[in-house]
């Protein structure tokens, strides 16, 4: 037999405060019998507000076994689950604590005569307010039973009142609430009225109210402090937040690391039960959303997760009806399930003692979410009792969600908690209405769809600052936005990335370069005329121009890289990294002040390694990422082989994923060398005979062509001015290399675009084909310009023939040699230039 609970000092009162009002409400029924549906409707409604876990059940059923005998007339009592999960809980709770009462079925037992005093039928409102055929049965009249309409009036012939309970009000009604009030109000037209609910300000139970044109004219409040302070509830809720080392975010999935980290905590818990001898199997919930049509069933998603970070399968139990059932119910109990995984609301009521972390992935639902995700996993198991309070691992339940907006929601519920004070002193013999403020919502602003190709606005100072900089940096953006309102920051990012996405596009993507026509002819503009090829500098007849690899050899060129990158790259080391580190910060919710870290170890993700490693492949059009991975995972099966390390085909893919997305520069610095090795170079295309340009050009005594060319900038005007003084006899001509001309020399680049210097100089004394040198000229050196990623592309790589190129600047006057800084990954000045260093190769 089950022992009989004591209450709690706030359970006590708030029996007695129940009590006290339907015996008061009794007696104005007594007073004036002619206005019975008034005083219900107006005075009879009594609302108890108290938090999931403080033994609501208790409290109502002791209110109504107490009043037995108390009233002038006996009472039937009607009470309401939303749920039937709930009403066999309900009815197995009122068996074993409240002897006093008898539990009856209205679906089995509507036979008035021997109805007693305190007689309590359990049934949902589906049960006899819906148009099923099971509520259909119970409203008719048969040889074996009357309809249940006239067993409520069989009651009332008889001089009984009829209460009604209606427990988890905020559930009971939602969109059955008019069928629901219609009932209630036409049928049962109940004296007595308890709502019972931990969220009373729901919108659901207002629309009841309303529909059933009833007043709340009573309000007992249970504040969470005397539960927690009686060892029914525990001390604190905390949210679980991962912290992810720089680089690993994008690594890893998120809804897995957000299901590892609840089972760490709950392994914590777990072994601290051990610790204090307490033989109680703590319980994990995982809440799902529902399954969208078409899409994969979300409850099989979350548990093929569960068993790769290492949940026994037979452990993790699942429901996936639409409505809960007792076995559900059953499964909180069995101590060899360690989790449990839902699709139904949270808020379905159901009594789970030995849960401590709940893992949501469910979208945000808002403050009565956070108010029952509280209930759930904040109840203390009745083994824990007597330690409670000395164990804050114990004395706290864990909350982890992998949609960070749904904090929103949880930090609400706890606000309303924080500020609700016990009123059941407040009620008076008048029956006054006190109702307290509730804390408000919190907005949590909805993602509004962005047009294609439309960046995303900063989401933080931090990222706002990243992404102007980076733009201000390109001359994308002027400085002077850095002193404008966040609002114009976020504005000009947007606009000034959307216009670099569609500027880094080329209309026709990168064509090959073709052969302009009938270049022998002059242009029909008659202020044009040829200027001739000078033939007293000892000009070369051809400019070495480097071709792609030859696409015929692209198979030579892939397995070369692949040597390259795997001998430079740490592949063996990535091939063992299957894990990474991350921290686990628990804010309990309730002290805002305590925080707690706890170590992770969470595994990387092969999917998302894929998927963020595919961009570090993809950079060079000519070389086809399949045939380049393909070569990579041969010659790293070739190594672990050589190693003797095993290791599956998934893992040596990671391993390649990982080094192309963590070691980007060392992948190209592989198709470069490769690349330099496998180059064609060409000097089929002669030096034009003839420049043709505007009539007037001024004279310049080195210029291949006798002058200084028209359409230059203000900063190669003046180098090309710089060239043509020079009279240490190093120069001994130059001309213009014309970007995209087919006669011009060109460098092949990592990524496959083409590298047109901008200067080709014959310098004295220098060991490269026809002594030639190449120039690079760049505009101020302290603009965001120089350090383009095309641009740090381009310093980076070596002609076959020609080799090293020159890159200069001007600052305060002075021609500066920029250089590449390995270690930055950036260009920077090395020193000013001597036009005597185009002689040297390095």
């Amino acid at each position: 037999m089950t022992e009989r609970l004591s209450l709690a000092a706030y359970q006590t009162r708030a029996v007695d405060a129940l009590s006290g009002v339907i015996r008061k409400v009794a007696e104005l029924h007594d007073r004036d019998p002619a206005h019975r549906q008034a005083i219900a409707l107006k005075s009879g409604v009594t609302l108890l507000q108290s938090p999931t876990g403080s033994g609501k059940t208790l409290v109502l059923g002791r209110v109504l076994e107490g009043l037995r005998g108390a009233l002038s007339r006996p009472v039937v009592w009607l009470w309401f689950a939303p749920y039937s999960g709930l009403v066999t809980q309900t009815r197995d709770a009122l068996v074993a604590q409240c002897g006093g009462l008898r539990v009856r079925d209205v679906a089995k037992d509507r036979e008035p005569n021997g109805t007693r005093d305190g007689d309590v039928f359990i049934q949902t409102w589906a049960t006899v307010a819906a148009s099923n055929k099971d509520a259909r049965k119970v409203r008719r009249t048969s040889e074996a039973a009357l309809s249940f309409d006239d067993l409520i009036a069989s009651w009332r012939d008889a001089g009984f009142f009829v209460g009604v309970v209606i427990d988890e009000a905020h559930l009971n009604f939602g969109a059955s609430a008019k069928v629901a009030a219609g009932f209630y109000l036409d049928h049962i037209q109940p004296d007595f009225t308890i709502l019972a609910t931990a969220t009373p300000s729901d919108e659901k139970l207002d629309a009841f109210e309303q529909k059933a044109g009833i007043e709340v004219a009573s309000r007992v409040v249970v504040p969470r402090s005397e539960v927690v302070e009686a060892g029914l509830n525990k001390v604190g809720l905390k949210l679980g937040v991962i912290r992810f080392r720089e680089g690993d975010r994008d690594l890893i999935d998120h809804e897995q690391a957000t299901l590892q980290a609840g089972w760490t905590q709950h392994c914590r818990v777990r072994e601290r039960l051990k610790e204090h001898g307490l033989a109680v199997s703590p319980l994990m919930l995982v809440q799902v959303e529902d399954q969208a049509k078409g899409a994969e069933d979300p409850v099989k998603r979350v548990r093929d997760k569960l068993v790769e970070i290492g949940v026994d399968d037979a452990a993790i139990a699942t429901h996936t009806s639409g409505q809960p059932d007792p076995d559900f119910h059953s499964l909180a109990y069995d101590p060899d399930t360690h989790v449990l995984i839902f699709k139904v609301a949270v808020a379905t009521g159901f009594d789970a003692p030995r849960a401590w972390t709940l893992v949501s992935v469910r979208p945000n639902r808002g403050r009565d979410f956070g108010m029952q995700i509280v209930g759930r996993i904040m109840r203390v198991h009745p083994s824990v009792r007597p330690i409670h309070g000395q164990d804050d691992l114990l004395d706290s339940g864990y909350v982890l969600l992998t949609d960070p907006d749904m904090q929103a929601g949880l930090q609400a519920a706890v606000d309303e908690l924080k500020a609700v004070r016990e009123s059941i002193e407040l009620i008076t013999d008048n029956l006054d209405v006190y109702e307290f403020g509730n804390a408000e919502k919190q907005a949590v602003a909805s993602d509004v769809p962005k047009p294609p190709f439309t960046p995303k606005p900063p989401e933080n100072e931090t990222e706002r600052q990243e992404r102007l900089t980076n733009l201000i940096e390109q001359g994308v953006v002027r400085a002077d936005v850095q002193n404008m309102p966040d609002t114009e920051k976020d504005r000009a990012i947007v606009t000034g990335e959307t216009w670099q996405s569609v500027s880094d596009t080329p209309l026709f993507g990168d064509l090959p370069e073709s052969k302009k026509p009938e270049t022998d002819k002059g242009p029909s503009k008659p202020n044009f005329r040829p200027y001739p090829l000078r033939k007293d500098l000892d000009l070369p007849k051809a400019l070495v121009r480097e071709l792609p690899p030859d696409p015929m050899k692209l198979n030579d060129l892939v397995h070369d890289i692949a040597r390259e990158f795997c001998r430079s790259a740490d592949m063996p080391g990535l091939l063992q990294r299957k894990l990474t580190k991350a921290h686990l910060d628990l804010r309990d919710l309730f002290a805002a002040e305590f925080q707690e870290t706890v170590d992770l170890r969470l595994r990387l993700s092969n999917a998302r390694v894929a998927e963020k490693a595919q961009l570090a492949f993809n950079f060079n059009d000519a070389i086809d990422p399949r045939l380049l991975k393909r070569a990579l995972v041969e010659e790293l099966r070739g190594i672990v082989d050589d190693k003797g390390i095993e290791a599956e085909e998934r893992d040596l893919r990671r391993a390649i994923d990982l080094a192309g997305m963590m070691e980007p520069e060392k992948l190209k610095e592989a198709i470069k060398t490769a690349q330099a090795r496998n180059v064609r170079t060409d000097t089929s295309e002669p030096v034009p005979e003839k420049y043709f340009g505007p009539d007037g050009l001024n004279e310049a005594a080195k210029s291949a062509y006798g002058v200084f060319p028209h359409r230059l900038n203000k900063e190669e005007q003046d180098f090309a001015a710089f060239l043509d003084a020079d009279r240490t006899g190093t120069v001994k001509w130059w001309m213009r290399n014309p970007e995209n001309e087919t006669w011009a020399t060109r460098l092949i680049l990592p990524s496959g675009h083409r590298f047109f210097p901008d200067f080709v100089v014959g310098v004295s004394g220098r060991t490269t084909p026809d002594a030639i040198a190449l120039v690079e000229i760049k505009d101020d050196g302290e603009t965001g310009r120089l350090q383009s990623d095309r641009n740090v592309e381009k310093i980076r790589v070596q002609h076959r023939e020609y080799r090293n190129v020159f890159w200069t600047y001007r600052s305060d006057g002075t021609w500066i040699r920029a250089r590449y800084a390995e270690g930055l990954h950036k260009i920077v000045p090395n020193d000013r230039f001597d036009v005597k260093e185009l002689v040297y190769l390095g």
